[in-house]
């Protein structure tokens, strides 16, 4: 394969050009860098590659350009990194800096082979709960915050946490350690980055860091705690929803006059701007599932992809008047599917929405999404008798729409659906809403328990539901 050297790829990149021809080489002091994989692109301003120098050494390499900032962002990386390097907080090591070139500045660290992301599991949180927060701790005392604290900048290899992104590395105010205040609010930051269920073992844990903080704790502190992961949450929702309706490393959007559509990028990669070409063609040689007036929804292959889609029909002038200043069915659809799973609630992957419009108008529109290998809920439990373990999720599901005051609209068990590993998925979204009223949300949360209650022909079951959910 023909190598490029990077130079020859710089004005295109510079000028906002998302595609990077691999491998190419990167030329520093005299030595040759090939740069095979590409971690992280944004466009005329940043690229992160995995790259290997001629001793077949492997590095990782950030490349910033000097028109956007890029002087100033290899100086915060810097800084970041000498300020680490005064804790025992595991980081890549430094290999080199360079600004010698006129378009663009390089920093490149050891690249940690076989690390993975800090995952947002039950099993990762028990592992090295532990051991996050006492890095939390280390770093607090050592007079430091982290601004971007995600679980993609905690890396595992080896059994060792390793803290990446230095850039996001600060001195709070040349302290020698963080003022509680501030120390708080940067670990509920962290804390939220998990799913509900391991929020709570880490807020179980905040004695610990108490304790290697000399701080004194007790239940005023608790609950002061929990107020602000509720706060740091709320800003973190907000953000990650904002997030599926533009462009960004996770979504691919784009709105015209005649269109909108959102999906999830490594999705829209892998199958091409073909897949939103045809959606009427895909609609039509889909094996149908329902042939409602209102909607339509399919199931189908598509590049080695089992999708469902479901599109929502304009029925009539008055329909389309009524719906088209309103976000179509299949754009909440969207929301709320990347909602649920931010939340840690099982539902088919939401992978995109198309909207057909007429400038502000909407009309025709389509979510996209995996097709669950579940069974309807009420054709499984009519045959047998729920599991502890199926009585646990439904209590969980419904605990979980209740501290968040969602409500699902339409609360049917066959839209509820028991996958072949025991996983209950929500599905039907288009209905679903949060609510910032109590008395909306328990009015409404209240229609939904009664929905799920009237499946049931058996009193027993019934009861034995009845007592899961109240």
């Amino acid at each position: 394969m023909k190598t490029i050297h990077f130079d020859a790829l710089l004005t295109s990149f510079k000028k906002g050009e998302e595609t990077i021809p691999l491998p190419f080489d990167l030329n520093i002091e005299n030595k040759s860098y090939r740069c095979t994989q590409i971690l992280r692109l944004l466009a005329s301003k940043r690229l992160v590659v995995k790259a290997y120098d001629d001793a077949g050494h492997s590095l990782l390499v950030k490349l910033f350009i000097k028109q956007s900032k890029g002087e100033r962002e290899l100086a915060r990386e810097v800084r970041g990194y000498q300020l680490i390097k005064q804790t025992d907080i595991n980081v890549p090591e430094l290999i080199f800096t360079d600004d010698t070139h006129s378009d663009y500045c390089v920093i490149a660290y050891q690249y940690l082979e076989g690390s993975t992301s800090f995952a947002n599991t039950n099993e990762m949180v028990l592992k090295y709960g532990d051991e996050l927060m006492a890095l939390a701790a280390r770093l607090h005392n050592a007079g430091l915050l982290h601004s971007d604290f995600h679980l993609d900048n905690i890396l595992v290899t080896d059994d060792k946490l390793y803290l990446i992104d230095l850039a996001s590395i600060y001195a709070d105010e040349n302290t020698q350690s963080v003022g509680k205040e501030n120390s708080l609010a940067n670990l509920a930051v962290l804390i939220v980055q998990f799913k509900p269920r391991e929020q709570k073992v880490f807020i179980s844990k905040l004695q610990q860091y108490y304790q290697q903080r000399d701080w004194q704790y007790g239940e005023v502190e608790h609950k002061k705690f929990e107020s602000l992961v509720k706060q740091a949450w709320q800003k973190r929702k907000v953000n990650y929803l904002k997030k599926c309706f533009r462009k960004c490393t996770m979504t691919a959007y784009k709105k015209t006059f005649s269109q909108q559509y959102a999906f999830y990028r490594p999705f829209l990669d892998e199958v091409g701007d073909d897949f939103i070409k045809n959606m009427d063609q895909l609609v039509t040689t889909g094996k149908i599932l329902k042939a409602g007036n209102s909607a339509t929804v399919v199931q189908l292959n598509y590049a080695g992809r089992e999708l469902v889609i479901k599109r929502y029909n304009i029925k009539s002038f008055w329909h389309f008047i009524k719906r088209c200043y309103r976000p179509s069915r299949a754009a909440v659809s969207w929301r709320n599917g990347r909602l649920l799973q931010l939340l840690g609630v099982a539902t088919p992957s939401p992978l995109g929405f198309i909207e057909q419009r007429y400038g502000w108008f909407r009309s025709t529109a389509y979510f996209i999404c995996e097709k669950s290998d579940g069974q309807e809920m009420l054709s499984v439990f009519n045959e047998r008798m729920p599991t502890d373990e199926e009585l646990t999720q439904i209590k969980t599901l419904f605990d979980t729409f209740k501290q968040y005051q969602i409500s699902h609209g339409d609360f049917k068990a066959s839209n509820l659906l028991i996958k072949e590993n025991g996983e209950i998925e929500i599905i039907d979204l288009d209905a679903m809403q949060e609510h910032s009223s109590v008395q909306s949300f328990q009015r409404r949360f209240k229609k939904d328990k009664a929905r799920f209650l009237r499946n049931w022909h058996s009193s027993a079951l019934q009861n034995l539901l009845l007592k899961v959910i109240d």
